[in-house]
């Protein structure tokens, strides 16, 4: 991660010598000098990048080479900021003063870019010594990004594993028109079983939606939000105007309560809740859910059995099992290997003795092993398959720590797949850690968010391909290493509209940040009172950019942080307070985005 930092620092560097040279005259050398230093860094960080192991000692040096290459950016859009006020009136008359005399700011800025690149080579002097690159060194980073785009492929996605016989099973419970009180049907099972996979197929099924008046999903997950629940399916179930949703939004939750209960009694419908965990939950989300019209279904997925039993004792859950040794090796053969034209799988002996050992450690889980499926299909010999055993199944992988047993191969792949993540794709992927468990991404959201933040390099963009063609090949890589998941397409069923990631994933996402010093999280408790305000103090320490979901609180920002570039805010769906006791204290704020629900959302920079 820490070599993406610095290539974004050499970029800025770059463009930053491309368009302000006049105003750079008297500290180009050093401004220059500073990139060429930072390239050299960042050809050592991509070395220690494929280092799986590293001791207390490198990692040191990684994170003090990440945090010069932030300062160095910090200099940058300083001095872009101070350029960009002598553009006026007043600005006129400082540059014919300054055709006498240097500008101080130059001078600070000069001084300061001499500091940074002095600690940079007190570490080079401390650490072994690093290639440097020959001939084309000023554009290999885009150069490399480019050759992939061109070279880039999107492979069609697959399920996660075959369901014929559980779809089947589920259909036929969900559309027998029982003569009794609500019924709930459950598909039970560990995360990463394919659960939500398989609620899915039965959801979006022709048969299903059109033996249904109406049908909704709604995610629960492990901090349940009635209101939010309630308010969800309510919506969807009304498809108000703006007027009669602002409206609907201000009820409270009794007359939400009563206004669903009426919305559904002459309905026969389905209503998915996804990823419920205990059983208290469902008792505050029952009473809103009426009999309907014969037939009518509640569909649980859940981690618990004993919440499926509670929630409809006379429905037999349906348990989904770990996959066989030979379901494995048949699921890794679909994502790790290509197809010839008699439709079989292309492998050696060697490569199939070596992956049906890696797959049976994987324990029949099917999301480990399309994650290491997408993660060996990008390797192409024997040597480098042992090198993925060895590392997963040997070595020490630091990060994602869970003492479930049970996670241990998908921890383990998770960080594996994070680590083969090309430079300019790892911070595209931690920022997704900002958004909420179970949030609905829009895909033009994420993109223009990453564009905003300066991860999609504006040398990529020509007149054969925007920056947002970038992005959504991005995203679309992201897709096919399966660390994220499609979850709406087009009417077309070919361009992505949004997109989930996975909770064990977005976990992973959450450590990096934190451990990479990329993104802080604010989240206060849910015991706490609801009604008081949630008052963050900013430092300079703290990382440049925060996320905050401050729950139904009004969020109060005090205190200065002058390096920070994004403050990303997700509140519920009631509307609150923001209050910034400072403005001016966030001169370099790149990106602010204030979101209310899914839809709603606002971005400047």
């Amino acid at each position: 991660m820490a070599e993406a930092i610095v290539s974004l620092s050499v970029e800025r560097i770059s463009d930053l010598l491309i368009h302000e040279a006049v105003f750079l005259k008297d500290v180009k050398d050093q401004v220059e000098s500073l990139k060429d230093e930072l390239k050299r860094m960042k050809c050592f960080l991509e070395d220690v990048d494929r280092i799986p192991e590293q001791d207390k000692r490198l990692h040191n040096r990684v994170s003090e080479i990440r945090n010069l290459a932030y300062d160095a950016e910090d200099v940058i859009d300083s001095f872009i900021l101070k350029a960009a006020h002598q553009r006026g009136f007043h600005g006129i008359v400082k540059r014919f003063i300054s055709i006498f005399t240097k500008p101080s700011h130059l001078h600070k800025i000069g001084v300061q870019v001499k500091a940074i690149q002095t600690k940079l080579q007190n570490i080079s002097r401390n650490l072994p010594a690093y290639a440097i690159p020959g001939d084309g060194e000023g554009s290999s980073s885009i150069f490399k990004v480019q050759q992939w785009l061109r070279t880039y492929s999107h492979v069609k996605e697959e399920d996660v594993v075959s369901l014929e016989v559980s779809t089947k099973e589920i259909m036929a419970k969900l559309m027998i028109e029982e003569d009794r009180l609500l019924a709930v049907v459950s598909v039970v099972g560990m995360g990463g079983i394919g659960k939500t996979t398989l609620a899915r197929k039965v959801y979006n099924h022709v048969d299903v939606r059109r033996h249904f008046d109406f049908l909704a999903w709604v995610y629960i997950s492990q901090q349940c939000k009635p209101r939010k629940v309630l308010l969800s399916v309510l919506m969807k179930v009304l498809s108000p105007s703006k007027d009669d949703r602002e409206l609907i939004e201000k009820l409270d939750e009794n007359e939400l309560w009563k206004r669903l209960f009426d919305a559904l009694k002459e309905k026969r419908y389905l209503v998915v809740l996804d990823d419920i965990w205990r059983s208290e939950d469902w008792d505050i989300l029952k009473p809103a859910f009426p009999r309907g019209r014969k037939g009518s279904k509640i569909l649980f997925t859940t981690r618990n059995r004993n919440v499926a039993l509670y929630a409809d004792p006379c429905n037999t859950p349906m348990e989904l099992s770990f996959l066989t040794d030979d379901e494995s090796w048949n699921l890794l053969c679909r994502n790790a290997f290509p197809i010839n034209e008699t439709d079989s799988y292309i492998y050696s002996e060697e490569l199939e003795k070596l992956g049906r050992e890696m797959v049976r450690k994987c324990g029949g889980l099917p999301l480990a092993i399309v994650l290491l499926g997408k993660l060996l299909a990008r390797k192409q010999s024997l040597d480098q398959w042992k090198t993925v055993h060895k590392n997963i199944f040997h070595g020490r992988l630091k990060g994602f720590q869970q003492h479930d047993p049970q996670y241990g191969a998908v921890n383990r792949i998770l960080v594996l797949s994070y680590n083969d993540l090309p430079y300019h794709l790892k911070p595209c992927f931690l920022y997704l850690a900002h958004y909420p468990e179970d949030w609905e991404i829009s895909k033009k959201e994420l993109i223009r968010l990453w564009i905003a933040e300066g991860f999609i390099s504006p040398l990529l963009g020509s007149k054969e391909i925007l920056m947002e063609d970038v992005g959504e090949q991005f995203l679309e890589d992201l897709i096919d290493r399966s660390l994220v998941q499609v979850w709406w397409r087009d009417s077309t069923g070919t361009k992505v509209k949004t997109c989930r990631i996975h909770d064990l994933f977005r976990d992973l996402c959450m450590e990096k940040a934190e451990e990479e010093n990329f993104l802080k999280f604010i989240q206060p408790s849910l015991v706490e009172n609801s009604g008081i305000s949630l008052d963050v103090t900013l430092v300079a320490s703290v990382p440049r950019r925060i996320a905050i979901h401050p729950g139904k609180r009004d969020v109060h920002l005090k205190g200065g942080h002058p390096q920070l570039r994004s403050l990303l805010l997700i509140q519920e769906e009631v509307f609150i307070n923001f209050h910034i006791s400072n403005f001016k204290k966030f001169k370099l704020l790149r990106v602010l985005k204030l979101t209310r629900n899914v839809r709603k959302s606002g971005m400047c920079r």
